[in-house]
């Protein structure tokens, strides 16, 4: 699909529900792989892109690691990871970091920011969906605790960086304070909530095209503990980083 229309993916709850139920009980049932991330940052490589950034964490793993065996917890991890991969696809987004009970999703935002944005935020709320509907009464089915999960999103030009000569073969990654805000976001973020970083909130609030999502969805002001969060204002040094959370209507 073309970067000048939304893309919205439709969520087959049957389809996932099956292949959970199927990875239960015979492990994985997709290839998950970062190469496509890889290939599309290798293309940028020692430019700045603009992306949209977002965490998926799962909440109190390490309580759970320490309470389960190592077979059911990696398994645990394994359909979470599984489900959350096949979903950001149809999205336009691309799997960049599998880090231990973490996803990171990359949404290219060289072409359309609110678009990027949008893709991102309806991503994140199919995940919750998924989470709660399909994964998290599959492992009740299997005597696994369920999960809930952490998500925070921020929005950034980010340097692309490769480790080595080689383009090809060395390691490619991003740098710049996005994907460190992104982190910070998910890690204050509540059990199933969705946090987002100032720069969504605005590109967002000022997109005519996004009126349609903000009739069905409104971003939330999250109090922090200013004590505790030092980051400064992206548009306005003088004034503390916002953050917002996303909430239905």
């Amino acid at each position: 699909m073309g970067q000048n229309s939304v893309k919205i993916a439709s969520v087959d709850l049957s389809e996932i529900r099956a292949r959970v139920n199927k990875t239960l009980m015979d492990g994985l049932q997709l290839d998950m792989s970062t190469q496509d991330c890889a290939k599309l940052l290798r293309r940028q490589v020692n430019t700045k892109i603009n992306l949209v950034i977002m965490f998926v964490d799962i909440n109190n793993s390490t309580e759970l690691s320490l309470t389960l065996e190592d077979s059911k917890f990696a398994l645990m991890v394994q359909v979470f990871a599984q489900e959350i991969s096949n979903i950001v696809f149809g999205y336009d987004g691309y799997v960049f970091k599998y880090e231990g009970d973490a996803v990171i999703i990359l949404f290219p935002a060289m072409y359309d920011e609110a678009i990027a944005c949008r893709n991102a935020l309806n991503c994140s709320m199919a995940i919750l969906e998924i989470v709660t509907q399909v994964v998290n009464p599959a492992f009740k089915t299997s005597d696994l605790p369920e999960i809930t999960v952490k998500i925070g999103l921020a929005y950034g030009k980010t340097l692309v960086v490769v480790y080595g000569r080689s383009i090809v073969r060395s390691h490619v990654d991003i740098v710049g304070s996005s994907i460190s805000m992104a982190s910070k976001i998910t890690s204050i973020a509540k059990p199933n909530q969705i946090l987002v970083g100032e720069q969504i909130h605005n590109i967002l609030l000022s997109s005519v095209d996004s009126r349609s999502f903000l009739e069905k969805n409104k971003f939330v002001e999250v109090k922090l503990d200013l004590a505790k969060w030092k980051y400064p204002s992206r548009s306005d040094a003088e004034h503390k980083y916002q953050v917002y959370e996303l909430v239905r209507i």
